[in-house]
């Protein structure tokens, strides 16, 4: 089971009869990309004749011309504005009930932090022939997505700033013990990463360089906004102040590979990311800390092949600069109070 993939497709229908489905609009696609029909059934690897048949089926629906000869090019097409936004509704449409734009899934899904480590397990699951999607939405969001039935795994580093301790307050605060199994992960360092050159021995260093952020709900925006904190403390300005006086405050990504090509490509002096990304692209790291990153699995999951085979990886996966196995690596944690 953990090998098969599900396909799921949008169809666009009128009186009960489709009208535009998943090719419809692979072909409008091409044909927007190409300029050309004869190149888009090429790219498609489709007759000739059921690019038309599909065209035909699509104006004939929408009682609308969705193409167009393309002026000045020989044997061209375009898209018609009618045939453009349906295309752009269909996109919409599909990007929000199905998430992979070839519109296939798997039974397994991964959804939250970003972290070299599972990139990695992952990788080497899917090279063997396992089903995983990932998505990278930050520790709250994987939380989010694994209590509501979205995803069977996630990765989360969120810490209590009251007490300091990771992850277990939150999943205590959702009340979702029942519905959850949190695994022991590993410690992983935290820092701001910039480019060599670059000098920052205090904190307080960052106030006069640019950026990048992260996505609010990630456990490294977190920190962030508790660094905000800690400066706000050292200078006298107000965290608001700060949000609204730091270059690139508002440049914001989603995963720590993001923020170290930012840096690597220029466009911002630093950010805040794991050390074992940032080696990887030859940054440096200024240590802030060496966090928690553990694994919350869905009860209803806990038995899926694949999700075994992913608890089982992390258990033994190797250990790499930037990062501290733990004895409890791999282990169920049990609360002592539900």
């Amino acid at each position: 089971m953990g090998r098969l993939r599900y396909r799921l497709e949008v169809a666009l229908e009128r009186d009960g009869k489709v009208v535009m489905d998943n090719i419809t609009a692979r072909l409008l696609e091409a044909l927007e990309k190409r300029g050309s029909l004869l190149s888009a059934v090429k790219d498609l690897g489709i007759p000739y004749s059921r690019a038309w048949e599909l065209i035909n089926r699509l104006e004939s629906g929408v009682e609308a011309k969705v193409v167009k000869p393309r002026r000045g090019y020989r044997g061209g097409m375009a898209l018609t504005d009618e045939g453009r936004d349906l295309l752009n509704r269909y996109r919409s449409i599909t990007q929000r009930y199905v998430w992979n734009p070839n519109g296939s899934v798997c039974d397994t899904v991964y959804a939250g932090s970003d972290d070299c480590l599972v990139r990695d397990v992952i990788e080497d699951m899917r090279n063997e022939g396992y089903c995983i999607d990932a998505y990278w939405v930050g520790s709250m969001g994987g939380l989010n997505m694994v209590t509501l039935g979205l995803a069977d795994i996630a990765g989360i580093h969120l810490v209590d700033p009251s007490s300091g301790e990771y992850n277990v307050p939150y999943i205590s605060s959702f009340g979702v013990w029942d519905g959850v199994v949190l695994i022991r992960g590993y410690l992983r360092l935290l820092g701001i990463v910039h480019r060599p050159h670059l000098s920052i021995s205090d904190i307080t260093d960052i106030l006069g360089l640019k950026m990048v952020n992260r996505n609010p709900g990630s456990g490294t925006r977190l920190v962030i906004e508790l660094l905000l904190n800690g400066i706000a403390a050292q200078t006298g300005y107000s965290v608001d102040e700060l949000r609204r006086n730091i270059r690139g405050y508002n440049d914001v990504v989603k995963t720590h590979v993001e923020v170290t090509e930012k840096i690597v490509r220029g466009i911002a002096d630093y950010g805040i990311a794991t050390a074992g990304q940032a080696l990887t692209m030859g940054l440096t790291t200024r240590p802030l800390a060496l966090e928690e990153f553990d694994i919350v699995v869905a009860k209803s999951s806990i038995n899926k092949p694949t999700v075994r085979e992913f608890i089982r990886r992390i258990s033994k996966v190797s250990p790499r600069p930037g990062y501290v196995m733990l004895r409890s690596t791999g282990e169920v944690y049990t609360p002592y109070s539900r």
